[in-house]
């Protein structure tokens, strides 16, 4: 196994800043976050062309797993945990928290402490604000990775990639063009105004992306050329 997807991913935090969903999620869903951050990188690898031989450098991998499963509260022991025989088994994480709706439909997601998971048996311990009658979504993720062991440099291409896709996404939003309040004295910003400033960032990161492409091919032509030498393959 090389270069799991989750080093990736994590790593593409760095550039993604201030997301309060993402970050919520990979403090107390970390399943939930691997799972969201799969669907940038599969569209991110394609990003990743230059040199050429990187689209085959990236083309063999494992596939991530993902599950979860609604467990209803009947028995609460007496030190408080709940134990709940999922038969999920050979998963490498998973998470725990209690679901519910209020009267207006609205859904909660209350974390819990997961005291313990075992891989072989499926057999999860959880603790913490819970009771009976409660139902817990519990969430597992399998990690997945490429057949090959990538570079620091390359880590950080593929990274960039996820950011990219990212901002994209959020560029394509048609509610966040619209024209709306922004602040306390009722003024607007035009959706042609809000067009243009994402638009605009867009290009700067699309810039900034090809530049990274550029510089690691003609590194990477050098070290072939002149060291003689092959740095990614």
């Amino acid at each position: 196994m090389g270069t799991t997807f989750e080093q990736i991913e994590c790593q593409a935090m760095t550039y993604i800043k201030n997301d309060l969903s993402l970050d919520w999620d990979m403090k107390y869903r970390l399943p939930v976050f691997y799972r969201r951050m799969w669907n940038y990188m599969q569209a991110a690898k394609p990003l990743f062309n230059r040199p050429p031989q990187m689209i085959t450098r990236l083309k063999g991998y494992t596939e991530p797993q993902y599950c979860d499963v609604l467990f209803p509260v009947k028995e609460i022991s007496e030190d408080g945990t709940v134990t709940a025989d999922t038969g999920i088994t050979g998963m490498d994480i998973c998470s725990a928290g209690v679901v519910s709706e209020d009267d207006l439909g609205n859904p909660s997601y209350v974390p819990l402490i997961l005291n313990s998971y075992n891989a072989e048996t499926g057999e999860v311990v959880v603790s913490g604000n819970v009771g009976y009658g409660d139902e817990i979504d519990i969430d597992f993720y399998k990690s997945g990775a490429l057949e090959a062991e990538l570079t620091d440099p390359e880590k950080d291409i593929l990274a960039f990639c996820v950011y990219a896709v990212y901002e994209k996404r959020f560029d394509n939003n048609i509610l966040e063009r619209q024209s709306k309040v922004r602040d306390a004295n009722f003024t607007t910003i035009s959706e042609a105004s809000q067009t243009a400033a994402g638009t605009s960032r867009q290009t700067a990161v699309d810039s900034q992306l090809f530049d990274k492409l550029r510089k690691y091919e003609q590194d990477a032509v050098y070290y072939k050329t002149v060291l003689n030498q092959n740095i990614h393959l």
